[in-house]
């Protein structure tokens, strides 16, 4: 089942082409990364995806809804962590965490017992009560991040999830997203300039250039391809820099 469908896509700022005839398609429980140079079109794309930009052309469907004409159930089923992580800084990680919940109609108690499990997952436990303002921006991102998943989205959008996490941080991530997969069978679709992460996290990419699609593949295919080894191991890096490097394949 496609999750995320966009067919010949433009989108633009002015003078600027932000998105040039883009093409992709995500299927459920697929772990999806855009990669690509800043300004390559991966973060207005998510927005897209949300409904909070209308394309100039083509045609975005997730869950085989509009996000335009259908934007609140789309968002709905949606947990978001953008570049803003749009925590309320005064107040504690416990108030702005049960805002959401409520926002998300999730029952106290349920509520609850999620925020409470989701700060031990990140070893958060005994910030619970302190006030946002002050925190590190690792420490932010965490909060944002677990605001993102108290309702168990089906889709995941992350715009640069690890940038600000330590190691460890990161690894947990890693293991909670897919598990969250693996279990409710979600879709995650994430930004990221780390290719070591992606290359550990995703069974997909898609490499935007200037506004456009000019790769497509799945991680367990790319890895039978002996132009993309480096010393015997299948190396991300290695093909993003020969598609950099050149004009796709």
């Amino acid at each position: 089942m496609s999750v995320i469908e966009l067919t010949e896509v433009y989108k633009s700022f002015g003078s600027v082409h932000a998105l040039d005839g883009l093409n992709c398609s995500i299927r459920e429980g697929d772990v999806c990364a855009f990669l690509g140079h800043n300004g390559a079109g991966k973060t207005t794309t998510l927005r897209l995806l949300l409904g909070l930009l209308e394309p100039d052309q083509g045609n975005v469907s997730v869950f085989g809804r509009s996000p335009v004409k259908d934007g609140e159930a789309v968002r709905s089923m949606c947990g978001v962590l953008s570049e803003d992580t749009g925590l309320y800084e005064p107040l504690s990680v416990y108030e702005n965490l049960i805002y959401y919940a409520d926002i998300y109609g999730l029952p106290r108690g349920e509520a609850d017992r999620r925020i409470h499990d989701l700060l031990e997952l990140f070893e958060m436990p005994d910030k619970c009560d302190l006030p946002v303002k002050g925190f590190s921006t690792g420490m932010k991102k965490k909060t944002a991040l677990i605001r993102a998943m108290l309702h168990r989205p089906k889709l995941l959008l992350l715009d640069e999830p690890t940038n600000g996490l330590d190691p460890v941080s990161t690894m947990e991530l890693r293991k909670m997203l897919l598990s969250l997969v693996k279990d409710s069978h979600a879709t995650i679709v994430l930004t990221t300039h780390n290719l070591e992460e992606a290359q550990k996290l995703c069974s997909k990419i898609i490499v935007f250039r200037h506004g456009r699609d000019i790769f497509t593949g799945n991680m367990d295919e790319l890895q039978k391809h002996p132009e993309y080894m480096e010393n015997g191991v299948f190396s991300l890096e290695k093909l993003y820099l020969m598609l950099e490097g050149g004009d796709g394949r």
